[in-house]
């Protein structure tokens, strides 16, 4: 959302003016329903539409692209009139808001004739900016990225899943086990399900980010923040396995430590690794641009 408010701001004057000449092109808004259909076909990001008069009462039903809704006829929008103003031309654009019913970003155009009744249009913020090709077009090779991405995400949540069944399976059998195998089923869940919440926030923000919301929930340093909780859960889930070794090799031979060494080693490698890319992520992020 943020991403997506900060490129509306970064071209409002652009968005503003082609939203405008679009609308304008169109007179006067008739309540013919062929009329309405075709600026509905005009304007494809068009959510509703309605003519209001002076006083703020609503006189038509609320258009939408495939049907209308009579029982709006009569709303008292003064509130709406009260608080807006027309630039010389008639004009007014709205700030992006967040709509009560459908919970999408919306924008409202309001343009006044000259017999003093006011059209309102609402639009879809994300479909104007895709409209201007500001955000992720349809075209083919977008739709094939987001669906081998939506394929890919998909399966890393299975194995998620697998994995998160693998442990909660382990944690039963040390509950039902005794002696040695207890503690070697509770550190075989506890790195099942650590690895299992590790690759779900991983599989989430990819399909979050890349098909769903694309484009729109990426916000300034994101990818760091990612990057890091997956570390974080990965450097728990070797560091709960280094333990494990310890433990296997001071029972069964002594002579093995070095090889825990080694592993507790690459694990401190990892939390220095993300130490400094969390410092070189926030020193980017703080700095001017």
């Amino acid at each position: 959302m943020k991403q997506m408010m900060r490129i509306y701001r970064e071209n409002r004057e652009a968005v503003e003016g082609f939203l405008l000449t679009t609308i304008n092109d169109n007179q006067k808004i008739e309540t013919d329903e062929g009329e309405v259909k075709k600026i509905f076909k005009r304007l494809p990001c068009l959510s509703d539409m309605y003519l209001i008069d002076e006083s703020g009462i609503q006189i038509t039903p609320t258009w939408r692209r495939n049907e209308y809704d009579e029982s709006l006829k009569g709303t008292d929008r003064s509130y709406f009139i009260n608080r807006i103003q027309f630039d010389e031309k008639g004009n007014y654009v709205s700030n992006p808001y967040i709509c009560a019913n459908s919970g999408k970003p919306k924008l409202s155009i309001a343009r006044k004739h000259a017999d003093g009744k006011i059209a309102v249009f609402d639009l879809e913020l994300i479909a104007v900016l895709s409209k201007m090709h500001l955000i992720d077009s349809n075209r083919l090779i977008s739709k094939l990225s987001v669906a081998i991405y939506a394929l890919l995400g998909s399966g890393l949540i299975l194995l998620a899943l697998f994995l998160g069944i693998y442990g909660l399976i382990g944690f039963v059998k040390a509950v039902l086990s005794f002696g040695d195998e207890t503690l070697h089923y509770v550190f075989k869940s506890i790195i099942g399900i650590t690895l299992a919440i590790a690759i779900y926030d991983l599989s989430k923000t990819i399909l979050e980010q890349e098909v769903f919301y694309r484009s729109l929930t990426l916000e300034e340093g994101s990818e760091y923040k990612t990057l890091s909780k997956f570390l974080t859960s990965i450097i728990i889930a070797l560091s709960i396995e280094s333990l494990m070794v310890v433990f296997k090799v001071a029972i069964d031979d002594i002579r093995n430590m070095h090889f825990a060494f080694y592993l507790i080693s690459g694990v401190g490698i990892l939390i220095v690794s993300m130490a400094i890319l969390n410092y070189v992520s926030r020193k980017k992020n703080k700095s001017p641009e």
